[in-house]
């Protein structure tokens, strides 16, 4: 027998676990690199305005939170990694504050949806028609905007009237001058960070005339951060007349070289007035454009309604001061 009497025992090495807080930093960091690596692709391809982008990844996020992170508190977990990754995106990608804020819901709402379904799949054990629903579910709603049979028509149309205490003549003076910017604030909704016009050159008011509205660039972001992906030069929207009344116009684009062509396709303006009983004068400005975000029943709305608040601020803009 060999004596170990005063001898310590083997010290025997526990395996390294890591904590709750380990497995949040490794989700988050493993979901932000494969979120930049599938938005790279989806750029590459054409596709990163379309709902494989805006479904796809916060699903790809979400299954990554599942497999990386521990159960206990997968929700929230993935609320943090969606929330930092969003964060992160203004930072590295470069992406603008506006396009963050109205992505952030739907990012938020389907990867809480994703890890839901596979987490009562994982508790309940699930049969085999749960299990193959959610990827063949996720499939088809991020196809919109890459597949034509699952891709819904993008034409939309949105007014707004004001009404002006001017006469016809006045505003059909006003329609043919330069808006006037410069002395009207965007408010509400457009105050966000969309692209600002900066001044409009008018060739004229009769069929095949242009007019060219100027957008300022992207403002200047420090060294250490990605920039803007709008970039810091001025872009232009070329208009042309195609049809002219003496009380209404209709101008077609001819060219859009600014960031919004990336968020819709600008088809026709109409501007359209009729003056009243009572000496004034309503105004009802049209705008008509194609959807290019998809899926459409989340931007389709929200593209309407900011295009009604710009049709408004263009209004607004007319030059019918005393």
């Amino acid at each position: 027998m060999t004596d170990t009497g005063g001898s310590e025992p083997d010290f025997v090495p526990q395996p390294h676990r890591p904590n709750r807080q380990q497995w949040v930093l490794s989700a988050i960091v493993l979901a932000f690199a494969v979120g930049v690596i599938a938005r790279r692709i989806l750029q590459e391809t054409g596709k990163d305005q379309t709902a494989a982008f805006y479904i796809g990844i916060p699903a790809v996020l979400a299954i990554v939170v599942v497999l990386s992170a521990p159960w206990g508190r997968v929700i929230g977990t993935t609320v943090k990694v969606v929330t930092v990754c969003l964060l992160l995106s203004m930072i590295v990608l470069g992406e603008g504050f506006v396009c963050v804020i109205f992505a952030a819901p739907l990012f938020y709402g389907v990867a809480i949806i994703v890890v839901t379904i596979v987490g009562y799949v994982g508790r309940t054990g699930g049969n085999k028609l749960q299990i193959s629903i959610l990827p063949v579910l996720l499939l088809v709603m991020a196809s919109e905007g890459v597949l034509p049979a699952t891709t819904f028509p993008p034409d939309s149309t949105v007014s707004c009237t004001r009404v002006f205490d001017a006469s016809s003549a006045d505003v059909a003076r006003a329609v043919d001058s330069p808006l006037r910017f410069h002395d009207v604030e965007p408010s509400g909704i457009l105050s966000w960070g969309f692209p600002e016009p900066q001044h409009e050159r008018v060739q004229g008011s009769q069929v095949g005339d242009r007019r060219v509205v100027e957008f300022a660039g992207a403002h200047h972001r420090p060294a250490l951060l990605s920039t803007h992906h709008w970039g810091e030069q001025s872009s232009a929207l070329t208009l042309e007349v195609t049809e002219r009344t003496a009380t209404s116009i209709r101008m077609q684009v001819v060219s859009d070289t600014t960031p919004l062509a990336t968020w819709l396709t600008w088809k026709t303006i109409d501007v359209g007035w009729a003056e009243q009983s009572d000496g004034r004068t309503a105004v009802t400005w049209t705008l008509n454009f194609d959807r290019e975000l998809a899926p459409a029943w989340y931007f389709g709305p929200i593209e309407s309604f900011v295009a009604e608040r710009a049709a408004g601020y263009l209004l607004d803009s007319l030059d019918l001061r005393a």
